[in-house]
């Protein structure tokens, strides 16, 4: 899978798809919609309103992320987003929840390579 910074349209096994809003950097990580990205791994998303919390889970892992919080939990056990980074923070960006892409995806088993050069993220999993 290849997404681009700032680019809606991102590439599974060299098919085209769209996001509903593109990946964004802040605090120095990426954000991204993470919805069409972990259906398309053939994981789910569910969204908890009240709580403002989201739920990813592919395979056997599940991942709670509250927005506003630099910890989230992987199958019940709470872990920071980002270590070095206290700023890393699920957001709601123009309407959309907007997830730390290689948190959630190295917790979920995938590889995440970056191309500065191209602002390019490859992700690789294989289940």
């Amino acid at each position: 899978m290849v997404l681009q910074i700032g680019n809606s349209k991102f590439t599974v096994n060299g098919a085209s798809t769209t996001l509903d809003s593109p990946p964004v950097i802040k605090n120095g990580r990426t954000l991204v919609p993470i919805r069409a990205i972990i259906e398309a791994l053939g994981g789910t998303v569910g969204w908890d309103g009240t709580a403002r919390k989201a739920t990813v889970t592919l395979g056997s892992t599940t991942i709670e992320l509250w927005i506003g919080k630099n910890a989230a939990k992987v199958n019940g056990v709470s872990k920071p987003i980002d270590s070095t980074n206290a700023k890393v923070v699920p957001e709601i960006i123009n309407g959309r929840t907007m997830l730390p892409l290689r948190f959630v995806s190295e917790n979920l088993g995938c590889s995440v390579v970056w191309a500065a050069a191209t602002k390019t993220i490859t992700i690789t999993y294989q289940p």
